[in-house]
């Protein structure tokens, strides 16, 4: 057998899930699922259709397809069995039915439990048990991958606030030491900035007398009107 694609759609044709196993454009995997939807009606009696070149071998889930696109000339008997393994895995990881919260939250755990059933379009020689103890070995490593992923994203914030810590006491003291600067050069300016001596006017003493009189010797009187006068 050759498998081209394993999907889950509803039963309007909406794509939940498909993995490629053969090599096959998005526009032409499309074209088949809404080739099997308008066939799928049809068909009563059988799990398969035929299809031009290809084969759609399908199980209903709820309101969903499981469906296998395969060549045409595939053991339609290898096809029912990989079926059947496929239909396990989905109701292990979806035990609730596959509808479209499910499937996204365990489309990782689906796509390689389907890996593991089948390489290269054939089936490999595994149980769902071994499929299974897989899934949980890659689940074990997948934590181990986030706790060291965690681990790098914590120390890797502890850096940055250090480094911003650093940051901030560096602007701290360059703005103290701008200001030290600015004081030193205030102080200079101040000692550079030329004196101005200013002169002081001395007025020398005169008597000035107006409208006074002065007694003289012999009992004479002398007036003066605003001029200025000798002492005698």
């Amino acid at each position: 057998m050759v498998v081209i694609s394993a999907s889950l759609i509803t039963k309007q044709g909406k794509i939940l899930l498909a993995r490629q196993f053969l090599e096959i454009t998005r526009s032409s995997l499309e074209g088949l699922l809404s080739a099997f939807i308008k066939q799928v009606d049809t068909i009563r009696q059988h799990t398969y259709i035929n299809h031009e070149n290809t084969r759609f071998v399908f199980q209903p889930i709820n309101d969903n397809y499981l469906i296998l696109i395969t060549s045409k000339d595939s053991n339609i008997i290898e096809d029912l069995e990989i079926l059947k393994l496929l239909y396990k895995i989905v109701q292990h990881f979806c035990p609730f039915g596959p509808d479209g919260t499910n499937v996204l939250k365990n489309s990782f755990e689906l796509v390689l439990a389907f890996d593991d059933a089948i390489s290269l379009g054939y089936r490999e020689n595994i149980t769902l048990s071994q499929i299974l103890t897989n899934a949980e070995m890659e689940s074990a490593e997948e934590a181990i991958f986030k706790e060291k992923q965690k681990a790098k994203m914590k120390e890797a914030k502890k850096y940055a606030k250090k480094r911003q810590n650093e940051l901030n006491k560096k602007r701290v003291m360059e703005k103290k030491m701008n200001k030290e600067i600015h004081d030193v050069e205030e102080v200079q300016r101040e000692i550079l900035r030329p004196v101005v001596i200013k002169k002081e006017i001395v007025v020398e003493n005169t008597t000035l007398v107006t409208e006074s009189s002065v007694k003289l010797k012999g009992g004479m009187m002398l007036f003066s009107r605003g001029k200025r006068g000798m002492d005698f």
